[in-house]
């Protein structure tokens, strides 16, 4: 079965030096024992969830035995999983999940390995596609549990663990067992002690069956993504999206496309929204969506940007020689600076302080704020709208201003006349 995934699937790394996700279960030590004698160089991991105190102790201990028994190196993580899973809001089981691969991958990094195997098998992929299924998730879920992703190899995919429990005995290793696996609370273990075995009874052959399934989901899912990055990659330079062009899409690749450019897993409720907003959306329309973002139409695109980035931004000081931090704009400004901050400025600009009126200082935009260029008077939005500047990025525009109005709009326009060298102002992104 390992032998027929690692060629399947093109994991030859696996025989490289790899990371061992090793609990001290069943799958784990057959998993470790198959690669002991054949990859280039085996590290362990054990992560203690501390979720069942002395026992889970006792299993860190058996790991500890095994690996001094092989002998490779055992790194061990101890991780109050409960009380993160409350600090976040989230269940135990998804928490665990999350800290299992940030451990694996920070070793992994650390180490400069080839891979990471975990003990995946054949059940497991089952009771995900139906876990996913339950949820109602989309091709991607219901796909079941990748052999590859990325630098995780999970090379007993296509092994069931009737098979995993043969191969245990026939090679005497010995194992432990979590006494959780048994506790229908937690949603797997629900699905494996009850929903499955009535599966089982319509079709003994379950896993293979889902393993078809999930095989040919994978494929119609990688060619689907694989449509949707390439209209990304051609249309969608810096996370602008055509809205004429995204409406005629397929809906199956609209969902992808999105997804890509949000950088986010959407909800269906979302991507139903984004799908609903984007013909018909004029310059300034947005929608809020989930995780903390929104959709919104710029001029002849739309983009996702960070919900509390649309916040309203006021500021106004008085402008002193020296240099200045607006903390709203994230900009740093040296005005005839002594000593100037390091790096370059993205503008600079010269002033003749006899064309200006009273004392400069910068703020934020008004309604209504207009610049004399040109001989005519010019409005900010409609300046701003010109250059294609995103709204929600307008108000932390500093604005150089005297008792007359606006003197420059940075990188847009400087006032009739007002040109010089007596002034120098430059404008540095961030804290200088």
């Amino acid at each position: 079965m390992v032998e027929r995934a690692v060629a399947d699937y093109n994991m030859l790394s696996a025989y490289e030096k790899v990371i061992v996700g090793f609990s001290g279960g069943a799958d784990s030590s057959a998993l470790l024992h198959y690669f002991v004698g054949k990859a280039r160089a085996v590290v362990c991991v054990h992560i203690n969830h501390m979720i069942r105190g002395a026992e889970a102790d006792s299993d860190e201990a058996f790991c500890k035995s095994v690996c001094e028994k092989y002998g490779i190196e055992l790194s061990c993580h101890r991780i109050d999983i409960p009380a993160l899973a409350k600090e976040r809001g989230k269940g135990i089981e998804e928490t665990a999940r999350e800290e299992r691969y940030r451990v694996f991958n920070e070793e992994l990094l650390s180490r400069g390995f080839d891979a990471i195997l975990t003990a995946h098998n054949a059940n497991d992929n089952t009771e995900s596609v139906i876990f996913n299924l339950a949820r109602g998730s989309g091709a991607n879920g219901i796909s079941g549990i990748k052999a590859v992703n990325g630098k995780i190899l999970r090379p007993l995919i296509y092994a069931s663990r009737r098979e995993i429990l043969e191969y245990c005995e026939k090679n005497n290793i010995e194992y432990v067992t979590d006494s959780t696996n048994n506790d229908t609370e937690y949603t797997r273990n629900y699905i494996r002690h009850k929903i499955v075995p009535m599966l089982e009874e319509l079709n003994p052959s379950l896993n293979s069956a889902v393993a078809r399934l999930t095989a040919s989901l994978r494929a119609d899912e990688d060619f689907i993504n694989s449509v949707a990055k390439e209209f990304v990659s051609r249309n969608c330079k810096d996370g602008k999206i055509p809205p004429i062009e995204f409406d005629a899409l397929h809906q199956s690749v609209k969902a992808r496309v999105l997804k890509l450019v949000a950088g986010k897993n959407l909800d269906n409720n979302a991507i139903l929204a984004c799908v609903a907003f984007m013909p018909s959306a004029k310059c300034g329309d947005m929608i809020n969506l989930c995780k903390g973002i929104s959709l919104k139409r710029e001029g002849d695109y739309a983009a996702f940007v960070e919900t509390s980035a649309l916040a309203r931004v006021e500021f106004s000081m008085l402008l002193e020689k020296g240099v200045s931090f607006i903390n709203e704009a994230n900009v740093t400004l040296a005005y005839n600076a002594d000593n100037e901050p390091k790096g370059t400025p993205y503008f600079t600009l010269r002033l003749d302080k006899n064309k200006l009126r009273g004392n400069l200082y910068v703020r934020s935009r008004k309604d209504g704020d207009t610049i004399i260029q040109g001989r005519l008077t010019k409005k900010l939005k409609k300046l701003l709208c010109e250059r294609k500047i995103p709204s929600h990025l307008r108000d932390k525009i500093p604005l150089i201003c005297d008792d007359d109005g606006i003197v420059a709009i940075p990188e847009v326009a400087v006032r009739d006349g007002a040109r010089g060298e007596d002034i120098i102002i430059k404008f540095y992104n961030g804290r200088a």
